[in-house]
Order: structure tokens, then sequence, then C-alpha cells
């Protein structure tokens, strides 16, 4: 039997590890070690359950919560977030203890109601909400469009601990639990790939709803999120970096990525590497074909600058460059250079689109688009070297 793991005094991690997961939210985000789908369990007076993890794993949850109840009942459930991977379970675990109250935004009884048809009895949370269990008291926080209308995030005083949702969410499986055997930069690096993924088309409302929070001025010992490591060593130091990822806040970097069969759009990435890197600047270079994207997104999130380059594909551009921009734009990005560049045979237009697609996406052009007739001399190459060079002491 899965036993429940004690966080702290009353407090129990009740979820799941998904060990073979390999593609987050579909496509979108793929992950290398698994997720975590995080529910906890606050026992008191009454019972409190924070979310219910996927409905595959609701087995292993319940297993979890009946190892610490000791014939008692569940008095709350709280529903963070409506999307599946912390609501799946909701309907088994509802049906096991019926007489629980059921609490949620207003936006959250809309999603439940509309995925799972059912006429639960929710009742609606708004922002300054409290609900004591005993000797505990929960404040709870809307968050809306991190990342769903009706994300919430709740606060207890008492234990001094916040329950963050998807907030503060990284994919670390670490059996653990906490922050406190981990190395701080790793842990700050898998949030920032998280929020990079799942997060970053939201930065307006994540910066606006993190200045509320913290003018509240709340005495934090842990954050439990509902994906990954629990936050207890490094609380200010991942508070300090959500500042910077709602910001966007740049290093002096810029990122090189391209499509290429053969090599001659990889030549110019190389030589534009090589350009950037004798202006002082970090780069980072990635064949999209072959890269992770979650890696990508998360080194563009501070990147001063995006140099994207295709080969000419039947008078288009690569599929994964096409991919690529469609989901940057998706992601507001405003405040940082782009350049297009490309090779082509016969037909020239594609760097010269490549170039309008950037700008859709919110990218000022550092320059006009590379358009290179098949092979790049010598000569074309230190061109490139020189303009990239010119650029990035600009910058």
């Amino acid at each position: 039997m899965k036993q429940a793991i004690k966080i702290k005094e009353n407090v129990y991690w009740v979820g799941v590890r998904d060990l073979n997961v390999r593609d987050f939210h579909g496509e979108l985000y793929p992950v290398e070690e698994g997720a975590t789908y995080n529910a906890y369990l606050v026992i008191d007076d009454q019972i409190t359950l924070f979310d219910t993890v996927e409905e595959e794993f609701c087995g292993e949850c319940i297993e979890r919560i009946e190892s610490v109840l000791d014939g008692r009942s569940i008095d709350n459930i709280i529903v963070q977030h409506a999307e599946p991977d912390h609501s799946g379970g909701f309907k088994k675990i509802y049906e096991k203890y019926p007489n629980a109250k059921v609490y949620t935004t207003k936006a959250g009884v809309r999603h439940m109601q509309a995925q799972y048809i059912e006429d639960t009895p929710f009742n609606e949370l708004k922002t300054g909400d409290t609900l004591s269990t005993g000797k505990y008291s929960f404040t709870f926080v809307e968050m809306n469009m991190i990342h769903w209308p009706d994300n919430m995030l709740t606060y207890c005083p008492e234990l001094k601990v916040v329950f963050s949702n998807d907030a503060f969410g990284q994919h670390i499986v670490n059996y653990q639990m906490t922050d406190e055997n981990l190395d701080k930069h790793y842990c700050i690096e898998q949030a920032k790939e998280y929020f990079a993924n799942i997060v970053m088309p939201y930065t307006v409302p994540v910066k606006n709803k993190l200045n509320q929070i913290l003018a509240m001025n709340l005495d934090i010992e842990m954050i439990l999120p509902a994906h990954g490591i629990i936050w207890k060593n490094y609380v200010a130091d991942i508070i300090e970096a959500y500042k910077d990822f709602a910001t966007l806040k740049q290093s002096n970097k810029v990122v090189i990525v391209y499509e290429s069969v053969w090599k001659h759009t990889q030549q110019i990435a190389e030589s534009l590497a090589e350009g950037f890197a004798a202006a002082g600047m970090d780069v980072k270079v990635y064949k999209l074909s072959i890269t992770r994207s979650s890696i990508v997104m998360k080194e563009l999130m501070d990147a001063k600058m995006v140099c994207v380059g295709t080969g000419t594909y039947n008078n288009a551009m690569a599929p994964s460059v096409a991919s690529f921009l469609e989901r940057v734009k998706s992601c507001k990005i405003n405040d940082k250079k782009g350049l297009a560049f490309g090779a082509y045979g016969w037909f020239r237009n594609v760097p010269s689109t490549l170039s309008d697609k950037l700008k859709e996406a919110g990218f000022e052009p550092a320059a006009d688009a590379i358009a290179q007739n098949f092979t790049p001399s010598e000569d074309e190459l230190d061109n490139y070297y020189k303009l990239a060079l010119e650029i990035g002491k600009s910058l």
C-alpha cells in the first residue's frame, strides 16, 4: 500500500510520481525524468485535501490518503486548478468522500462542470476568502491566467505554507520531496524551464499577481507546488527568480535556431554564432529538429536576441521552423531583437517571409534577412560574422 509522506506536522504529500511520461501537455513540453502530480492532505479538526491528481493515478492517491486518515473522512476538497493533471481524480475521490465540501474559484466551477458533467455542489471562492478547519486557517488568492482562468493559490499562516498549484512548479522527480538535497542552480533552472514552456504567455498577470502576493507580506517557510519538489531551503530564491521570469529579464545572450539539410544554413548559423561570441555575448545554437523544444523555450526566455534560420523546402520554410514561430508568437514576446537567415536554390522569398513571421511574433528586426544562394563563400561567411559582431556590440 502506498503511504502518505509527511512534509511537516499535520501536512502530508498524497500525490503520485509518473516516471514514464516524456511529453507533458502533449508535445508542448518534452520532459526527461517524468513528472509528479502533487496533492496534499492537511490533518486538523477538519481534514482538507488540496487537488486530486490525474485520473490514471487516482487509486494510488487514495491509498496514500487512507494511510493517514485513521478511519476519518475528508471534510474539504480544494480544487486549485481544473486542468485534468490536477483534477482528473476528482470524481472518484468525491465518490469515496461524498460528504466533503468542495471549494474552487468561479471559473473553476465552470471548468469542472464542463469537463466532468457533474452536478457537484461547489463552493465558490474569491481572493481574500478564508476557511477555518480548527487550528488552521486558509486564505485563498485567485491567480487568473496563471495559466488558466481558474488557477488559485492558498496560504496557511499557522503552517507558514503556500499551496501554489502550477506557480513555482518544475519537473524534478525526487524521492526526498524537498529541495534540501538539491543544487540551487539546478532547481531554479528547472523552474525556469517550466515557466518558459507553460507560463511564459502570461507574464503580465504573473507579474501583477506576484506583486499582489508580495504586498501581503506572507511569512512563508515552504511552497508546495502541484508539480516537482517542494521549496524549503530556496523559498526566497525562487520568489526572486519569479520576479525575473515575470519580466522576461534579459541576459547578454543570443539564441540561434535553425533547420538545414545540406548545411548551407548551418554554416550561416555558425558564422553568426562566432560573431556574437566575439562581441562578448553568451551564444546558444540549436538545430530544432534534434533539440527538445523545452530547452529552446527556456533559453529564449531571457535572451536579448533570437536568430531563426531555415533552408528552403518546396518554396517554404522547414516545418519545424514554422511550428517554432507559431509557438513563440503565442508567447506574446516583445522587446527582443530578431534576425532571419537562410539558404535557397532558385526560390529566394523564404528568408524575407521568415523575417515577416518574426516581426509578427514580436521581434524587432536587427537587420535585413540574410538570403544565401546555395553554398556561402568564405567572404560571405566573413560578412555574416561581421554583421553579428556589429549587432552584438550594439545590444
